[in-house]
């Protein structure tokens, strides 16, 4: 039995679709996006100090957009600025009628105090044709935190964790190698209150991990490990896009989950 098999033994799947909302203004050329695209977001100061603002981005047009930049603002009583940040969208491109999530996260810890903030888009380009449908279809779609974590060698997880795991059919002729997660923490009031990223990986049959791998016509386990997720929300939404590490755009358009219940499981 393989890692992802051990992992998800015994998991009972339930996935729940969320409808979209407001609207996403594009220019010619770069991306001119109106204020009502970024919604449901929220801040918080992570363990080390810093200072995210996360949520999502919303397109409700008919435009592709590429290589997003979005620009954080924190301002004080007096509305001057305090701290300002670039950062991407997870997946970095937007497609039509879709959305999007992001973590902007100020570079210093121990930002001074601040009253409001405020996210827009900076950049992007617009493309005449949504990009091309990678043809990769999500047959399962797993979040899982351990109360008691499994000792598994070499692969540690702990309470604090949400382990990511989906079972994937590449229908099309493409290998893609390289594929990157995204996932979305909600809050009871369905902002966003947390962001992970990370290279999604798939577990060799001599049980090394790597990077994951999407080979022609074939049914494939991947999964990824999002660290010191916040307990207490439960709800959660999944991007995989396709690409190596830390591009800036991807060729193919995204895939994405419903939303998944993040199951609190004792390991084995």
């Amino acid at each position: 039995m393989n890692l992802q098999s051990r992992v998800r033994a015994l998991v009972p799947r339930r996935v729940r679709p969320r409808a979209l909302s407001l609207a996403l203004l594009l220019g010619v050329g770069a991306m001119a996006l109106g204020a009502r695209c970024i919604d449901r977001t929220s801040t918080h100061v992570d363990a080390d100090g810093y200072t995210h603002i996360t949520g999502e981005m919303v397109n409700d047009s008919d435009v592709q957009g590429t290589q997003i930049m979005l620009q954080g603002t924190l301002h004080d009583a007096n509305d001057n600025v305090v701290a300002q940040k670039t950062a991407p969208t997870c997946p970095p491109d937007t497609q039509p009628h879709e959305h999007t999530i992001f973590d902007i996260r100020f570079d210093n810890p121990n930002v001074p105090p601040w009253t409001r903030f405020d996210v827009r888009p900076i950049s992007g380009s617009a493309q005449a044709s949504p990009l091309p449908n990678p043809k990769v279809v999500l047959f399962s779609s797993d979040a899982i935190r351990f109360t008691v974590p499994p000792a598994i060698p070499g692969f540690p997880i702990t309470d604090k964790d949400v382990f990511f795991a989906f079972d994937v059919r590449n229908q099309s002729d493409n290998t893609y190698a390289g594929v990157q997660g995204c996932a979305a923490v909600y809050d009871q009031a369905g902002n966003v209150v947390f962001v992970d990223s990370a290279e999604v990986v798939q577990e060799n049959p001599d049980k090394s991990v790597v990077p994951a791998t999407l080979g022609p016509q074939r049914l494939t386990s991947i999964f990824w490990l999002a660290k010191d997720v916040p307990k207490g929300p439960i709800q959660v939404r999944a991007w995989l896009w396709f690409g190596p590490k830390g591009a800036s755009t991807s060729p193919y358009q995204f895939v994405s989950t419903g939303m998944i219940t993040i199951q609190a499981l004792a390991g084995p």
